[in-house]
């Protein structure tokens, strides 16, 4: 163990020399200054942690001095122990309250300040120690936001397109986690000469709702391009209510290996008429809303995926003309909560979707998207995230059959 280094600080040339001697002979490398304002320059030029200063001195006095080490900081803790012969205990209190460690009478006690020092030297050990283990904390930390961050751009690189188009319909959508990373995916996709959609909500937040949200997303990949059970036996898309239960077979049989469950709307719509189906499964139950700004739910109910087995889901038929719009979304912006724990609900967001019926749908979701943060925060406060996972998606009827 190298040896510690003391800085010495007292304006008497002759008790100063007869501390720097004494520590000396135990052991200690010793540095000399004369008052508080030559101290400061040597602490600033030298990485000295432990100091013992003389209370009484002209320039700078020893409470001074404790007072600028503190304000100052020098990259690392620096123990201070007041030499005083003042014996009043309001002394000592000002003392401590300037920043001194500890407090020795004069004339010192040479057993006592060795074992000062030794206590003093113990309490900066561990300082550095501590010191150490935050800056590995620290370093974890940086490793996890980067993986967070990765796992983010993972999941978003996993949701559909902006404005995207198919034949007659056109789909844009918001996203807001409330971390890093969201246990919402919902996608749109065509599927023969149907289009495709599913929301899904995952019970809790964080990697574990993330991971569980891709497992789903992997699930509908794969019933379209590997196995193909979201089409039935002579090709065409199957009931959205089996695929719901062939899913919930497969999530309460583990074969996933992830033990969660979710809310879900799957559903299919025939590009040609705008006739479609959808089952829910315990999500938010979606609406309809028609170019002159009414609204029509469309939804049975039933019970989330993951649960309980054996479990059976219908199909609910709907139909979309041109110029009406499928929104579907999770529970994260009906129980969106202002500072006064108001619920944003699902009427204020009927609302507001019926009030941009004559806006595009970029402009609508940027809108809505504004509305619902400010509704979350307060201007004079500091900006909170979202205390769920915040997920809209709307599906319009053009009736232009472009594909552009």
């Amino acid at each position: 163990m190298s040896a510690q280094h003391v800085l010495i600080v007292e304006d008497s040339l002759v008790y100063r020399r007869l501390l720097s001697r004494m520590l000396t002979q135990w052991g200690y490398i010793v540095s000399e200054a004369e008052n508080g304002v030559a101290a400061l320059t040597i602490l600033e030029n030298q990485p000295i942690s432990l100091v013992i200063s003389d209370w009484e001195m002209p320039e700078m006095n020893g409470l001074t001095l404790c007072r600028e080490v503190r304000r100052r900081q020098f990259g690392h803790y620096v123990y201070l122990i007041l030499l005083t012969a003042r014996e009043d205990p309001g002394d000592v209190t000002q003392g401590f309250d300037a920043g001194a460690d500890d407090f020795l009478s004069k004339p010192v006690d040479q057993s006592e300040l060795r074992a000062r020092l030794h206590a003093g030297a113990r309490i900066l050990s561990l300082e550095a120690d501590l010191a150490a283990r935050n800056t590995r904390l620290s370093e974890a930390l940086r490793q996890i936001e980067q993986d967070l961050e990765l796992a983010a751009r993972i999941q978003q690189s996993v949701l559909p397109a902006h404005q995207l188009r198919h034949q007659g319909f056109f789909s844009d959508w918001i996203f807001l986690p409330s971390a890093w990373v969201s246990g919402d995916i919902f996608n749109v996709f065509p599927l023969g000469d149907r289009l495709g959609f599913y929301c899904v909500d995952v019970s809790g937040h964080g990697v574990g709702a993330a991971m569980m949200s891709l497992a789903v997303a992997r699930q509908f990949l794969h019933g379209r391009a590997v196995e193909r059970f979201l089409f039935s036996a002579d090709n065409q898309p199957a009931s959205p209510a089996q695929v719901v239960t062939i899913l919930n077979s497969r999530f309460c049989s583990n074969e996933t290996e992830i033990v969660s469950y979710f809310t879900l709307i799957y559903g299919v719509i025939d590009l040609a008429t705008g006739e479609g189906k959808l089952c829910q499964a315990g999500h938010p139950t979606p609406f309809i809303i028609s170019p002159e700004g009414g609204v029509r739910p469309v939804g049975s109910g039933g019970a989330p995926v993951g649960l309980i087995d054996d479990l059976s889901w219908t199909d609910v038929n709907f139909s979309l003309a041109p110029g009406e719009r499928l929104c579907l979304f999770s529970d994260g912006i009906t129980e969106c909560e202002n500072l006064n724990g108001e619920q944003f609900g699902e009427a204020r967001l009927q609302r507001c979707l019926q009030d941009g019926v004559t806006l595009s749908l970029p402009t609508l979701l940027a809108q809505f998207a504004g509305q619902l943060t400010r509704w979350r925060n307060d201007a004079d406060r500091e900006p909170q995230a979202m205390a769920d996972d915040v997920s809209l998606l709307i599906i319009e009827r053009t009736g232009d059959s472009d594909e552009n």
